[in-house]
């Protein structure tokens, strides 16, 4: 018999010769065995050759159900073929050259770099978007039938399948082109399909499903996300700060996900078709970093030439290092994604790309809304500016808070996945020495952060910053072994929202009182000393740097700042706020318990982002877990959500209060003279939150 391990390997024209020879075989030896053996022989010949061609069916049978649904789904998927010799989309002596031509695909690096392929394989990166099978799936799709914005969709899986029955996303489609919202139609009288699940986005944090057009090659969001730690289902538009009130996402991948959650990601349409997105491969592979790896296989095929170049200093022409760029070139390599951009239109047109090492201004306008930005002395940059006012212009007759959707008012980028945007702005990056490898690396790291092994800590600061080393005290004015003595607490404190999360931002920059009042984004002293006020870090700021302190309102001079944006700042701020309550370093600095009765306050917000972070840092605080509030689900209905905030409020009025004179700053922390809440003050606040509608692109 064939073993099955080997007959995994056959393809149907050779299984049909061996189970054709097996039968010829095994009459021969049934009959040698009839005539000579006896009749038990020949029995047992007989059922041997039966297993046989038994076991040889079955595989068949198995195979060609596994080969034909492996054909739909790469019928559905992007085009990741274009690069071969057999491209349908060979070009015309009128047409741009094919940008995939070049790319070659990770596969073909293993080989000759193991190491590197292994620690990039195990990257998530490498898992930003891949094929949907049991190996990339992580959300159940047990049978449960999921609910939200009036629609239903119910999970299945056959197989090595994953399936969703929902109202049919062509339909949903034709109706947006139409300018008609699919929400108007009930989901009774929605028509609906099965949806086979072709391919997942994300692995690490969360991670959402695309289900494939029936007429061209687009891809439909399934419009929910399986968050990992938690481990449970939400709709994709609760995983964002988006208007609590607006509709429901419908994202097309190649609108938004193909050019960076992919290499060499092209959106195609053809008139005739329809959209025919492709990509050189899924995920963000070796190519992404490296550029297209054509003509380094090529240059590299002979043993010796590989053994000779590997003794050669000089850099290796036919493929791209970004450790040998300079840091300004090296970080455009990660900014490409890493970053807000916007194309520009000659080079989109005839068909010019960006590849690692080139200049990314040379294709892409960077997004910049910084003074600095304006001001900025480089040809390229001056020109750009101009051009962007005039894109800008364009967009914001459709769309006038594109800006504030992406950046504080003074240009500080505030959504994650756009560290570039950040970085470029810091004086760090501006003198020339700075990257992004200055930091990270792909290969030397945990992938959980992608902080290199030798950068940890301050180590990554000191590294050009090593006066600050001989007594770091005399600087941070903290001890050195607490959270306000570690560089990035300050230079770089968590003001950046994504991920149902607070990230620290890129702009490396100095705590600045006057900045806090201008902008509303939270100087770094009180993201840790949440129970201070305003007024209290301008002091400090004062006497230890000699920063002018700004004329404050009684309000910012007198109540801690975690306090007066958790009652009065928009979406952002209260997001920033919930995190940070539940961050260690600031409980280390201003305590745990007294942040209850304010977390308890976010537990009714009109923004689900905000009431997830709330719930997740009370339930960090003692008593977090007890009681029904271990059942509160930010995505409850209005009045459980409006119980469950009165609780919590309740359980900790205590913790809040100082009947007891323990030293506490009262006023700070909106207690009366007596040491109980002032209820007056509280209300007052919590009247004047911002409201203003949020829509942050991360």
């Amino acid at each position: 018999m064939v073993p099955y391990a080997v007959m995994t390997t056959i393809d149907s024209a050779t299984m049909a010769w061996i189970l054709t020879l097996t039968a010829g075989a095994g009459l021969v030896v049934s009959y040698v065995a009839r005539t000579t053996l006896g009749r038990m022989a020949w029995l047992l010949a007989d059922a041997l050759m039966l297993l046989t061609l038994t076991a040889g069916l079955t595989y068949e049978a198995r195979r060609s159900s596994r080969a034909a649904s492996a054909d739909v789904l790469s019928q559905a998927l992007p085009d990741t073929t274009s690069h071969t010799s057999s491209s349908t989309r060979s070009p015309t002596p009128a047409s741009p050259p094919d940008p995939l031509a070049p790319y070659v695909s990770s596969d073909r690096c293993a080989a000759c770099h193991p190491g590197h392929y292994a620690s990039w394989h195990a990257s998530y990166h490498r898992k930003m978007t891949q094929v949907a099978s049991p190996e990339s799936v992580l959300g159940p799709f047990d049978g449960r039938t999921l609910e939200a914005k009036g629609r239903s969709y119910r999970l299945q899986r056959r197989g090595d399948e994953y399936w969703v029955e929902m109202a049919d996303p062509d339909w949903e489609a034709d109706l947006l082109a139409s300018r008609v919202s699919p929400e108007t139609v009930p989901d009774a009288s929605a028509p609906r399909r099965w949806k086979r699940i072709v391919m997942t986005t994300g692995s690490h944090h969360m991670q959402t499903y695309w289900v494939a057009s029936d007429r061209d090659r687009r891809l439909f969001n399934f419009p929910w996300l399986w968050l990992n730690e938690d481990q449970r289902w939400i709709p994709r538009e609760d995983g964002f700060i988006r208007p609590p009130d607006g509709p429901r996402t419908y994202d097309v991948w190649h609108d938004s996900c193909i050019e960076c959650h992919a290499v060499a990601g092209e959106k195609n349409h053809d008139p005739r078709k329809g959209w025919e997105p492709s990509a050189a491969e899924l995920g963000i592979a070796c190519e992404a970093c490296h550029g297209p790896g054509k003509e380094h296989i090529r240059a590299h095929r002979s043993p010796l030439g590989r053994y000779l170049s590997r003794a050669d200093d000089e850099p290796d022409p036919t493929i791209v290092n970004p450790a040998h760029l300079d840091a300004k070139a090296a970080s455009q390599v990660c900014g490409y994604c890493h970053g807000i951009n916007m194309w520009k239109q000659g080079p989109l047109r005839a068909g010019v790309r960006f590849h690692p090492g080139d200049d990314l201004r040379e294709t892409r306008v960077i997004m910049r809304a910084s003074d600095r930005a304006a001001a900025s002395t480089d040809p390229i940059d001056q020109r750009d500016w101009q051009l962007l006012q005039r894109q800008l212009d364009q967009v914001k007759a459709t769309n006038p808070t594109v800006l504030e959707e992406r950046f504080w008012p003074d240009g500080m980028v505030r959504v994650s996945g756009r560290e570039h945007n950040g970085m470029i702005e810091s004086a760090c990056y501006e003198s020339g020495e700075l990257s992004c490898l200055s930091c990270h690396s792909m290969h030397d790291s945990d992938p959980d952060d992608q902080l290199a092994r030798n950068q940890i800590g301050d180590a990554a600061c000191l590294q050009c910053h090593p006066i600050y080393a001989e007594d770091p005290r005399a600087h941070t004015r903290h001890a050195p072994d607490s959270a306000g003595s570690r560089c990035q607490n300050c230079h770089m404190p968590h003001t950046v929202y994504g991920l149902l999360s607070s990230i620290r931002s890129h702009w490396i920059d100095s705590p600045s009182a006057a900045t806090h009042q201008e902008t509303g984004r939270t100087n770094a002293c009180n993201l840790c000393h949440l129970d201070r006020s305003l007024g209290w870090a301008a002091d400090r700021l004062e006497a230890w740097y000699g920063q002018p302190r700004p004329t404050l309102t009684t309000d910012e001079e007198a109540i801690g700042e975690g306090i007066r944006q958790t009652l009065t700042g928009n979406a952002h701020q209260r997001a920033m706020m919930a995190w940070h309550m539940g961050w260690p370093e600031a409980t280390a600095a201003s305590g745990d318990a007294w942040k209850g009765f304010f977390l308890g306050h976010l537990l009714d917000d009109p923004y689900p982002a905000v009431r997830y972070l709330a719930g997740d840092s009370l339930s960090r605080l003692p008593l977090g877990e007890s009681g029904s509030l271990a059942e509160y689900d930010f995505l409850d209905e209005s009045a459980e959500r409006g119980e469950a905030r009165d609780e919590a409020m309740a359980v900790w009025r205590d913790a809040v209060e100082d009947p007891d004179r323990r030293g506490i700053d009262r006023v700070a922390r909106l207690l009366d003279a007596k040491g109980r809440l002032d209820e007056v003050v509280f209300q007052r606040l919590a009247k004047t939150r911002d409201d203003q509608v949020m829509d942050l692109r991360e």
